[in-house]
């Protein structure tokens, strides 16, 4: 008889022990399969969503004087050198252009109203919306998108020029509703500005192709940031395109705890499971004392005797292994997102499946090392003993 038909034979005669020890690996495979499927998918939303909480990459003109927004300096609209709205155009052009997430132009402007300067910005309201999650307004929905005739104000601008929702201001001649007032933002540049929309304010400037500066959020989860800012750079020479680190950085961290998470929870699974069979199949190996002894009385040597021990645990942890992968995707693919309330859609990831099942036969074998070893090492005089 082959030692793998003795095998097999030992695990249908002990068909409760095998069913716990296939159970304890089905288990701790479909958990990491479905932790880590899970995960990935809510890496990847997680960076989504941080990405396009603001922006991550600015292009600005190369040289100029300057005017200063959100703590950087742009280009002035007036200077020679200045951006214009072919920009946009050319953006849509680059190998990656399917990581522009959004994509928000800005003129800045300056204006007295009523004997104080503002500072005027000129937006595609939008991506700017989009890209400026966390504004809160009042007298508006966030949802609204305010027409050519209507503004957004910040609340410094708001509190100074006593301004309200529904009110006519007057900006360089041309009557204006405010829509909304920004709620306080800590940046001096959004609270100390008035917002309107692109055309209208290249309109009232004269300038109708000009823009100051192009905020823009690149999904780049997957995607190399300094490949996009390499092609956006070769695609608009004259330019100065920057990745905004910090958020940048910040994103990475957050991701990345995720990760730390997910794959520390998947050792401890594994190890659990690895545990699991050891103390299984030495428990089994002292229950078989006399039938070792037996093999070795009529001539099986001390490697066949651990081939047998390796081989069951080996089959145990097939079959565990390949069962849970398959249940773990399955349950990641059909209820991952509703459980992690995560839009990503969850997909059949064949590599996760194929590593899960080696990572788990071959932990099952090395768990098997020390039963395999014990069982070697009877003494088959010994074993007769207990005949």
């Amino acid at each position: 008889m082959r030692l793998s038909q003795i095998a097999l034979e030992n695990l249908r005669r002990r068909q409760s022990r095998s069913f716990l020890l296939i159970l304890s690996v089905f288990i701790g495979v479909m958990a990491v399969v479905f932790l880590l499927t899970t995960t990935t998918a809510m890496k990847k939303d997680v960076a989504d969503k941080l990405d396009q909480y603001g922006s991550n990459i600015l292009i600005l003109p190369d040289t100029g004087e300057a005017l200063t927004f959100g703590g950087i300096t742009v280009e002035a609209p007036t200077q020679i050198k200045e951006l214009d709205m072919s920009v946009l155009d050319k953006m849509q052009t680059i190998q990656n252009k399917d990581n522009l997430g959004t994509i928000a132009p800005k003129l800045l402007a300056d204006a007295q109203i009523n004997g104080q300067d503002v500072l005027l910005l000129g937006v595609n309201f939008q991506q700017e919306l989009k890209l400026k999650k966390w504004w809160k307004l009042i007298g508006t929905d966030r949802f609204h998108i305010p027409t050519s005739d209507q503004i957004l104000v910040g609340s410094d601008v708001a509190s100074v020029l006593h301004l309200q929702p529904a009110q006519t201001v007057n900006i360089k001649g041309q009557n204006f509703h405010v829509a909304g007032i920004i709620q306080p933002t800590g940046s001096l540049d959004t609270d100390q500005a008035i917002y309107m929309n692109l055309a209208t304010l290249q309109t009232l400037t004269n300038q109708p192709q000009a823009l100051s500066l192009v905020e823009a959020a690149a999904l780049c989860y997957t995607c190399p940031i300094d490949e996009i800012t390499r092609q956006l750079t070769e695609k608009l020479p004259g330019t100065k395109i920057t990745a905004l680190r910090a958020t940048l950085q910040s994103r990475d961290d957050t991701v990345n705890r995720f990760s730390l998470f997910a794959w520390s929870l998947s050792v401890i699974l594994s190890l659990a499971s690895a545990l699991v069979v050891t103390l299984t199949l030495k428990s089994s190996v002292e229950e078989r004392t006399r039938e070792i002894g037996l093999f070795r009385a009529i001539g099986f040597r001390r490697l066949h005797i651990a081939w047998i021990v390796l081989a069951e645990a080996g089959l145990v942890s097939l079959v565990g292994s390949v069962a849970g992968a398959f249940a773990g995707m399955s349950l990641a693919a059909g209820f991952g997102n509703a459980l992690a309330k995560i839009q990503v859609r969850i997909a059949w990831q064949p590599n996760v499946m194929i590593y899960a099942v080696g990572t788990a036969f071959l932990l099952g074998l090395l768990a098997s090392i020390y039963p395999a070893w014990k069982a070697s090492r009877l003494d088959p005089v010994e074993a007769l003993r207990y005949i």
